[in-house]
């Protein structure tokens, strides 16, 4: 009985395959007898208005979504309008004018204490940019035992970096408990983190050094500070 069943089946399956095979066969003789079949510069004129089309559709989405105050959804139609019409006019200041507005959002400011050791201000985005901006000044006092030879050069630990300036602010992002290389903030940076985490900050001093004072710190863009 199941071999019969195999065999309807196999039998029933050959017969639709040569049905979509004759559908086929007969819709492109019915083209030949009937309709002409389209240059290769009328299809290349058919793209071109389908493209044109799409672009249109594309600004007109990205408009309404800056609209209704959704400037990442506005940003991800520009990008993909850049894809398909890197050249047009204005479009890249369009997408870097959007971009300053949303890096300059989201703004908070506190004060970092120089005497704390990596210090969390805010958690981050893979791929998403944000800003640390510093200003003000602080007290630094080193002491350490120095013999005839000198002080020999700093190597490079989790609280100090020598390649970047003495004092300096550093930051550095942590992710999933292990934190990454710091790097120097200085007065200002924009960063875009390759992975999400939690960022900290502190000032780049050598063991023995001794800080006194506070630095007036301002993040924005794609920072969430909780209730800092």
């Amino acid at each position: 009985m199941r071999l019969l069943t195999d065999l309807f089946r196999a039998t029933l399956m050959v017969a639709v395959f040569g049905l979509m095979v004759q559908s086929v066969v007969n819709a492109q003789t019915t083209r030949k007898r009937g309709e002409e079949v389209p240059t290769e510069k009328a299809l290349a004129v058919r793209l071109e208005k389908a493209e044109l089309q799409l672009v249109e559709e594309y600004k007109q989405v990205a408009e309404e979504f800056y609209k209704q105050g959704n400037k990442e959804k506005a940003m991800e139609m520009l990008g993909r309008l850049k894809q398909l019409n890197p050249k047009m006019d204005g479009l890249s200041d369009h997408i870097t004018s959007i971009n300053e507005e949303l890096m300059q959002e989201n703004q908070n400011e506190f004060e970092l204490d120089t005497r704390k050791t990596w210090e969390p201000i805010g958690n981050v985005m893979e791929g998403r940019p944000f800003r640390i901006a510093a200003a003000g000044d602080y007290k630094l006092t080193f002491s350490a035992t120095v013999g005839v030879t000198g002080l020999a050069p700093d190597e490079e630990s989790k609280d100090y970096i020598p390649g970047a300036p003495l004092g300096c602010l550093l930051a550095t992002v942590v992710v999933d408990g292990k934190p990454g290389k710091p790097f120097p903030i200085n007065a200002g940076l924009e960063h875009t983190p390759k992975k999400s985490g939690q960022v900290f900050l502190k000032v780049n001093v050598p063991e023995g050094a001794r800080c006194v004072g506070k630095l007036k710190i301002q993040v924005s863009g794609y920072i969430d500070t909780g209730s800092r």
